[in-house]
């Protein structure tokens, strides 16, 4: 399909000239003597793919037909032609939102490459806007699923948050709740949609990786700072940084947390340049944060600055019949992507599912379905294909180690202290809504010690958070 420019100039010798050069380098070419005549046939049909406009014209100039497209909100990328007595006009043109300029008399190769440039702009921008509205259709609001009153307002405060790009989110909720979900539906229903969605679990980093991590760093600030690096609050300059288990930070870090929070300005670790960014920041938390709060563990200013909003997601055990819609959806989900033709449940499954307690909420009702859906021989689901609550041994490296109804854990004999801690590690982390800053403390060693035993025994890849 060829490519459409429009050309509004009010001498006709000009825009026949340019149309007969732009129509043998395989354009569709239309012409226009006013800017209001070009505006209609806009209203009409399809706008094109360029616009090349004189900057001087007697009823509307550049800068006016500018002002006028942007608040048609088109992204159509606009060249303007001028005069030597009016370059300052076409500079002011350039500010409202032109691609370029062309100084009169115009030379066509300099033409031809401007207007070449812009298309390459004009469809890269297309298809990040593309991007955009797809991840966007990946995450309506209504996406967040349930009919109680508490998900009701969930939905209706993600809403009005739309209207509210700046306003710092705090998420709570259990382990599983969809905090994350529901993070990504804020970020990808708002202004900052057109940035970054970049996300990172405070308690997975020991604090000085954590602070890397976010801030970045220069060449040489620490020993194995071989070249600067930015940080995830700049990588999504203009996007949204979602913060999950933000209590697990630590003092020290918090208070520079607070301090980019005021100001919206930070330094890279080992910098001395002040660098200015318009990220969003998100935050999470499946404890108690006021506890942490009274405790002195999570400084009460940050407490305040990052709960301007305070989003709780219920447990799934209170939402009543909202865990079969949630079902009933992620059969639907799991259905195209296994290529399944399951119908839904029967009537004892819908039952079996209503008085479970769902300890790991709706992550543990997905991997339950999905397990479900794997052996099912349909077309209903039935009680007898749902296996909830049950305890998975424990296996790795021949070790096999095994919980009671009475929270006990058994090892075998033979085994090395070694693979008894690995596997009592992994038996503490499994199935438990803590935060790794509280885990380690049952466990009686730091979070950078529970970092680097989760990390050398490769524990994350067993255990879903």
């Amino acid at each position: 399909m060829e490519q459409q420019i429009f050309i509004v100039d009010d001498d006709p010798k000009i825009g026949n000239m340019f149309s007969n050069v732009l129509t043998r380098d395989g354009f569709d070419v239309d012409a226009f003597l006013k800017p209001a005549q070009m505006l209609d046939r806009m209203d009409e049909e399809t706008e094109p793919d360029i616009i090349l406009a004189d900057m001087m014209m007697p009823d509307m100039n550049g800068v006016e037909l500018l002002e006028t497209l942007n608040e048609r909100h088109t992204s159509i990328p606009v060249i303007v032609m001028t005069g030597n007595a009016s370059v300052s006009l076409a500079v002011e043109a350039m500010q409202k939102g032109a691609f370029h300029y062309l100084e009169k008399p115009i030379n066509l190769e300099e033409m031809r490459a401007l207007i070449d440039q812009a298309l390459d702009l004009y469809d890269e921008e297309e298809e990040v806007e593309e991007l955009r509205q797809e991840q966007r259709a990946q995450y309506p609001v209504d996406g967040i699923l349930g009919e109680s009153a508490s998900i009701e307002e969930v939905r209706e405060t993600v809403r009005t948050l739309e209207s509210a790009p700046k306003t710092t989110v705090l998420l709570s909720g259990e382990t599983g709740t969809g905090k994350n979900l529901v993070a990504k539906t804020i970020h990808h229903n708002s202004p900052h949609a057109k940035g970054r969605f970049m996300e990172i679990n405070c308690a997975a980093l020991p604090d000085n990786l954590l602070e890397a991590e976010l801030f970045g760093y220069e060449k040489g600030a620490f020993t194995d700072a071989r070249e600067s690096k930015e940080g995830l609050l700049e990588a999504a300059d203009g996007g949204t940084v979602f913060l999950d288990e933000i209590d697990s930070m630590s003092m020290a870090l918090q208070a520079k947390l607070l301090s980019f929070l005021e100001s919206r300005v930070f330094r890279r670790l080992g910098g001395v340049e002040d660098l200015r960014v318009s990220t969003r920041v998100l935050c999470a938390t499946n404890s108690d944060i006021e506890a942490s709060v009274s405790e002195g563990s999570f400084r009460k200013d940050l407490y305040f600055r990052i709960n301007v909003v305070n989003l709780h997601l219920p447990p799934l055990r209170r939402m009543g019949e909202d865990v079969l819609v949630i079902a009933e959806a992620v059969v639907d989900e799991l259905n195209r992507e296994m290529g399944r033709e399951a119908e839904g449940f029967t009537e004892a499954a819908r039952e079996k599912l209503m008085n479970y307690a769902w300890p790991g909420n709706v992550r543990e009702l997905r991997n339950v379905l999905e397990r479900a859906m794997i052996f099912f021989d349909g077309p209903l689901l039935e009680a007898d294909d749902l296996e909830l609550g049950g305890t998975e041994g424990l296996s790795s490296n021949g070790v096999v180690g095994g919980a009671t109804d009475h929270g006990s854990f058994h090892f075998p004999e033979g085994a090395s202290l070694e693979e008894l801690e690995r596997a009592y590690i992994l038996h503490t982390l499994k199935g438990n809504d803590a935060s790794y800053a509280q885990i380690a403390r049952q466990l009686g060693i730091s979070k950078k010690t529970l970092w680097e035993k989760r990390r050398r025994y490769d524990l994350d890849e067993e255990v879903e958070r």
